[in-house]
Formats: C-alpha cells, structure tokens, sequence
C-alpha cells in the first residue's frame, strides 16, 4: 500500500529557487541566439523535449508513466499549458522588449490565484485581493508605454503567457504527487510544433546551436523540472511568487549585456508591480505559523 503524499515546503521552497535561479539567464541567452524566434523556438522545442525524455529514462524511470496517466485530464491540460506557454513566451520576446516580457509575466501569481479559487476552491485573502488590483494597475501602465511604439502586440502576448503560467502552476497543485514530467516534454515538443508553421527555417551556425543547447538542456528542461516540483509542496501562487526573482533578475542581465533599457513606464509600472509582490510576500511570511 503506498503511503500518503505529505507535503514538505522547504523541499519545495528549494526546488522552486533553484529552479528560478536557471531561469535567470533565459531572456539573455534567446536574445544572444538571434535570427527569428520562431525558429529557436523549434530548435529549443525539440531539445528540451529529447533531454527531459532522456534524463527521465537515465535517472528517474520510475516518474514515466503508463498511457493511462499520460492521456489523462491533468496531463493533457498541462502539455497544452506547457507548449502554449514556451511559444507565446518567446513570442512576445519577438514582439516587445524583455523587460516587458518578464515584467507583465509578474502578473502570473494573482491569476495562479484567480484560477485556483475557480477550480481548487482556494480562498482569497483581502490583501492578495489589494495586491492583485495594483498589478493589474502595473500592466496597464506598461501597456500604456507601448501605445505609440508598436509594442502593444508584444504586450498582449506576453500577458497571455502569464495566464498559460498561472494553469500551469494550478494544474501541477492539483495533481499533487502524479508526477508530469513526461507531459512537460511532450509539451517542449508541442511548442516545436506550434513554432514550426511561423518559422523561417534559417539555418543556425555553431555558435547558435551551442547556445540553444544550453539554453534548452540547462535553462528548460532542469530548470522545468526542478519547478514542477515546487507546486507539489507549496500552493500555487506561493510558488509562481518565489519565481519573480527571474522577473527582476532576467532583464537586469540583458539591460548589463545587451544593453538593451527598459522605458521609463516600463520602470514605473514595473515599480508598481514589484512593490505589490514585495508586500505580498512580506504579508505571507507574517501570516506563516
């Protein structure tokens, strides 16, 4: 008889930092890449999805699991989630800056809420509540910015992926100890094949291969799994709030690398957003028994 699945947070606290940690340089490494983002999106596709099965047939066979699990509901909603999420992500990387990219991202873990009180009945405290209407003030602002320079597109998608996030953190909270693994691959794949109908189907050279190799083996495919086991452990929006240390980090190395400067609306309704999950965050660890 197997024994019950008891979550353990610090487990899952770890796993989820780490996990963000590898995150960190991804914006980075896609700009690095260059040529159309489509087509890194294929390459990065397929290689995450080879070295997710891979590693899963090396280390953790036991985590594979039988058809009957892999069609299941979860499984198919999180592949769907999954390869959404990668392709609208690198989408918007095309379409707006990073910052902006990563900054309406933030918005993930007050629609991890929404979604969770929809579907797990979890509550929502007045204060995640007050928290959530000032970043939703926060995007506006940044939407706002990008009104006069053809960046709105870029914007619109970019809030999308964070509401493909935010299923994906609820969908793993809710499987509780069936591990998805799997599915997470068939969904790197599932972004290949979203990808490959917009791709130009350049040719890379050496240097853009290497790079989308690690960017797929490392950032993806570890980094995925080291946060999928985070929900496991922690609730969801608990969990899509400690990933924001990619959110601040990630276009801070591209602005030092790349050079590449957030607007100033950007920075004023990224300010807003930032101090909404600082005060959440600090809320949270009041509340903690």
């Amino acid at each position: 008889m197997s024994k019950a699945f008891v979550p353990n947070p610090r487990l899952g606290l770890a796993y989820t930092l780490a996990g963000a940690a590898l995150f960190v340089p991804d914006a980075l490494l896609v700009r690095m890449i260059g040529g159309d983002v489509m087509d890194v999106a294929v390459w990065r596709g397929m290689i995450g999805g080879v070295a997710t099965l891979g590693g899963t047939a090396l280390f953790a066979r036991h985590l594979i699991p039988s058809w009957r699990e892999l069609l299941s509901w979860p499984s198919l909603l999180l592949i769907l989630a999954q390869g959404l999420g990668s392709f609208l992500y690198l989408m918007a990387l095309g379409q707006t800056s990073v910052a902006n990219t990563m900054l309406l991202y933030a918005s993930s873990p007050f629609l991890s809420a929404l979604l969770a009180f929809a579907v797990l009945k979890e509550s929502i405290a007045r204060m995640t509540l007050l928290c959530m209407a000032a970043v939703f003030a926060g995007v506006v602002i940044i939407a706002s910015g990008s009104l006069g320079g053809g960046h709105l597109w870029g914007d619109v998608i970019a809030f999308l992926n964070a509401g493909s996030a935010a299923a994906y953190y609820v969908i793993l909270r809710k499987t509780g100890a069936q591990s998805l693994i799997v599915s997470a691959a068939l969904g790197f794949f599932a972004t290949a094949l979203l990808a490959y109908p917009f791709a130009p189907h350049h040719s890379f050279d050496a240097t853009q291969i290497s790079l989308v190799t690690i960017n797929a083996t490392i950032g993806l495919a570890l980094g995925c799994a080291l946060q999928m086991m985070g929900p496991r452990h922690l609730p969801a929006a608990e969990v899509s709030m400690i990933t924001m240390l990619e959110i601040v980090a990630s276009p801070l190395l591209v602005w030092a690398v790349l050079n590449e400067a957030p607007g100033t609306l950007t920075l004023i309704g990224g300010g807003v957003i930032l101090a909404a999950l600082i005060t959440h965050g600090i809320w949270r660890l009041r509340q903690a028994p």
